[in-house]
């Protein structure tokens, strides 16, 4: 290797016998099959600047990972091109998914939809100064490969070759396969043809459930759209649960001829509370049908797809008994215009504390989105909250009831809807903590049906106390 490129690189040891790496330039090309044993790094050098892998996985993708956790890289983020088999897929995780995330502080994993790697670093190059990538199985394709990586990125490139040996395949990391196979995208499931057909077979009734509460805006157009999807057959009911709105929102669903419930006067008997759970609980005396989705009425941009993508997945994968749908949210806040990027709960409580106690749960992209569907013999066995931490409570059970893979995730694409401020966002958390604290029994929570929030400005302050009280309800 000449000795320019060995000072290039960031850690020296790289470059000696006992480290088992041996950095090559690519013009020592025909060396490349030397030392068997060990790890061999063709590379055009070292350059300053951030860094990418892109790894399709087995024994060259786990030894880039080798070369770059050896050369000091403090955050790696990986690219893969998703493979249509699955076996290799499982390769992919066993080799490079588990072992970065034992051997970086901070890596990020993206699988992609390229038709070719080629197309995929057009795509990223611009960002990255060097890329790696696992060597081609034969030794006469190593350098083509080089050369056409370079006619499409203009930076340092590494194509790293691991021992030439078997290596043991781990497939106990749960949660990647789980997003593997378990993630859908609303698109896939687009043909009302085939979906009918899926339910005829399944034999079953679907019902969807529109929550409200002074939605006069936009519920019109929300209920126009899911009655368009059932015209197509997939959908039996429409149903509209109204939380006793003061503006036209009850109106305007009545005059589209579907059924309408106050959710305060659904069996009364079993008393009312206020809250986005009591409403959903309260469905289930509305209707017999066997999948109940809901659907929120404050979606500006509703479009058929949403529809079909929420039930697709219940339908075509008997074993799938719950879905909850995820979305790209720019969300608009009243008081400040418009914010890129919801999901501020999730991201500041929820993931924190799933990852720390309920790590099963990790694989969901938004854990609290309220879009879902479930099987309603599922549902029937569920404590449901009355308050925000519905979406959660049901999130678990559903896992806790059937097991992960009984649940799946369906990106809905983007959402517009009015979101909350920072002290409603505030108390939308703390109810979501209460319910998680509630189904973990975690004790000496004091008094947790208090918020206490102190003001303080100009040398004055200012106490304020909100009480939420959980109420859970059961079938």
């Amino acid at each position: 290797m000449p000795g320019d490129l060995r000072e290039q690189w960031p850690v020296g040891k790289l470059g000696e016998e006992e480290s088992r790496i041996h950095i090559k330039a690519i013009q020592d090309i025909d060396n490349y099959e030397e030392h068997p044993d060990d790890i061999i790094a063709i590379t055009d050098g070292w350059r300053q600047g951030p860094v990418a892998a892109v790894l399709r996985g087995g024994i060259n993708a786990n030894a880039v990972l080798t070369v770059l956790a050896q050369a000091d890289v403090p955050e790696l983020k990986i690219f893969h091109l998703e493979e249509k088999i699955a076996d290799l897929e499982d390769v992919f995780i066993s080799t490079v998914v588990g072992p970065a995330h034992a051997m970086f502080d901070s890596v990020s994993i993206n699988w992609r939809r390229e038709h070719s790697v080629y197309d995929l670093i057009k795509n990223i190059g611009k960002d990255y100064s060097m890329l790696f990538f696992g060597a081609p199985l034969a030794h006469s394709e190593l350098l083509p490969f080089y050369q056409n990586l370079k006619e499409n990125f203009d930076g340092g490139i590494t194509i790293v070759r691991g021992p030439i040996a078997d290596i043991d395949f781990d497939e106990s990391d749960e949660i990647f396969k789980w997003v593997r196979d378990r993630t859908f995208e609303a698109d896939a499931f687009s043909l009302p043809a085939l979906l009918r057909s899926y339910k005829k077979k399944l034999s079953v009734k679907v019902a969807v459930v529109l929550p409200s509460l002074n939605e006069e805006k936009t519920v019109g157009n929300v209920i126009r759209t899911v009655l368009e999807v059932k015209k197509t057959g997939v959908i039996d009911e429409v149903i509209l649960v109204d939380s006793m709105s003061t503006d036209q929102t009850v109106a305007i669903a009545r005059s589209f001829d579907i059924p309408v419930y106050i959710h305060q006067e659904i069996e009364p008997d079993r008393g009312s509370y206020r809250g986005k759970g009591e409403a959903m609980f309260k469905s289930a005396f509305i209707t017999d049908a066997d999948i109940i989705a809901w659907v929120d009425t404050d979606v500006e941009n509703i479009a058929p797809h949403f529809f079909y993508g929420l039930l697709g997945p219940i339908l075509a994968f008997p074993d799938i008994r719950f879905t909850k749908g995820y979305f790209s949210r720019p969300v608009r806040v009243e008081a400040s215009g418009v914010e890129l990027g919801g999901g501020r709960v999730t991201e500041i409580l929820a993931r924190p504390w799933i990852n720390t106690f309920l790590p099963i749960l990790s694989g969901y992209i938004q854990p609290l989105a309220g879009t879902v569907a479930i099987y309603r013999d599922l549902l029937l066995k569920m404590r449901i909250p009355v308050n925000y931490g519905v979406e959660i409570a049901m999130l678990a059970q559903a896992v806790t009831l059937g097991g992960l893979w009984s649940t799946c995730q369906v990106n809905l694409g983007e959402v517009v809807h009015k979101s909350k401020d920072v002290i409603g966002l505030s108390e939308m958390a703390f109810q979501i903590l209460q319910i998680l604290v509630d189904m973990e029994q975690i004790p000496n929570a004091g008094n947790k049906d208090v918020l206490r929030r102190v003001y303080s400005a100009h040398g004055n302050f200012e106490i304020g106390i909100k009480r939420f009280t959980t109420v859970w309800r059961q079938y």
